[in-house]
């Protein structure tokens, strides 16, 4: 693995050079450099991954309010194909809790795609954040190469960064995965072309704790056949807001391997 500083940004190429990634990543910018320069002084933390002095991974976070308390919105995160899975998405979080706790920031909160394995698999497992709600259609119908043109609905997440379930969670690691058989909300099947598909789903379950499978890649399921990622997507969504609203909420995620089979659940509890 190449040498990895993670810093503050300082520079405005450094800021352009995250336009770039922006381009790259989504397919159209959404935070220029000017606005990230502003923010940098004013406003937040725009912190990079820098490999040989060149920004391949970026957070930008802005300080703002949530439920009356000021937090850090981390609107953006992104990392450079060809410096992915080598963990530097969790390397940048952590220097982030670092900043925020130095300013007296206790939240940092953001937005991901429940459909996203990956991104379910930082958030939740390693980094302890809590699910505290289900938006549909969070940023609307944006020209976003990653989300297709699909409704853009996101989990809203809170990572209580100055918590003892944080500390330990960033400690000693993501919780064993239970060894317990609990009820599935959806039941799958792999079709023809080798996608997973819903051929049901329970509503009205009331065990303690319950399952909810999604795929283990959605970027793919999209690329091949965008009705059925439609698909996922709609009926998640029904999943998630009935179980939200009848009093569960997110306790765990658990990421393909073998003691799931290579697949991939959300596990709920009441």
């Amino acid at each position: 693995m190449p040498r990895v500083q993670i810093r503050l940004l300082r520079t405005f190429d450094e800021f352009r050079a995250c336009e770039g990634i922006q381009k790259e990543v989504w397919g159209t910018l959404a935070v220029g450099s000017e606005l990230m320069g502003v923010t940098q002084k004013y406003a937040g933390v725009v912190l990079g991954a820098l490999v040989k002095n060149e920004v391949v991974g970026f957070i930008y976070a802005i300080l703002g309010r949530r439920h009356g308390r000021l937090i850090h919105w981390s609107h953006m995160m992104a990392v450079r194909e060809g410096f992915r899975n080598l963990g530097l998405g969790f390397r940048m979080k952590l220097a982030h809790r670092k900043l925020a706790l130095a300013q007296g920031i206790k939240s940092i909160c953001w937005t991901y795609d429940p459909l996203q394995s990956r991104n379910a698999a930082l958030n939740i497992a390693r980094l302890g954040t809590s699910v505290e709600e289900y938006v549909p259609d969070c940023y609307g119908r944006f020209p976003s190469a990653i989300e297709k043109g699909l409704p853009s609905d996101r989990f809203v997440v809170n990572w209580r960064i100055a918590s003892q379930r944080v500390e330990e969670r960033l400690r000693h690691g993501p919780r064993p995965r239970p060894r317990e058989s609990f009820p599935c909300v959806n039941s799958t099947q792999v079709n023809n072309e080798g996608l997973l598909m819903n051929t049901d789903r329970r509503l009205g379950l009331r065990a303690s704790r319950l399952l909810v499978e999604i795929p283990a890649n959605t970027d793919a399921m999209r690329a091949k056949n965008l009705k059925l990622a439609l698909r996922w997507r709609m009926e998640t969504r029904e999943i998630f807001q009935t179980y939200f609203r009848a009093g569960y909420s997110v306790a765990s995620f658990l990421p393909p391997g073998l003691e799931t089979a290579g697949k991939c659940f959300y596990l709920l509890h009441k």
